[in-house]
């Protein structure tokens, strides 16, 4: 079984200089504290696809995208826009995500 690299610290530690923090991080998704986007890690190496809340406005999805993609480019890693994402909670207490072309 080969396990792909996912470099969750210096994800963390790039969000928390650009004043964001990790609430939850399952699998390849990265969850962000205010829920205005999200990160998933590609299939190799340091490479991310970057996912904006649907209710999230444009103008802080322009910050945030001009923000993070260039700091990240400076620390070795790959940040792309893919689109965008949807949280639905379950009947039994789980969430759902929905994601959508940009």
């Amino acid at each position: 079984m080969n396990i792909p690299f996912r470099p969750l610290g210096p994800v963390m530690q790039l969000l928390l200089e650009l004043g964001h923090e990790v609430t939850y991080a399952y699998d390849d998704l990265v969850f962000i504290n205010n829920n205005e986007f999200l990160l998933q890690f590609g299939s190799t190496g340091p490479s991310l696809n970057l996912f904006f809340n649907h209710e999230c406005p444009k103008q802080t999805i322009e910050h945030i995208e001009q923000s993070i993609i260039p700091a990240a480019d400076r620390k070795g890693i790959s940040i792309t826009r893919k689109g965008a994402y949807k949280l639905t909670g379950q009947d039994d207490e789980t969430m759902q995500v929905e994601f959508f072309d940009h």
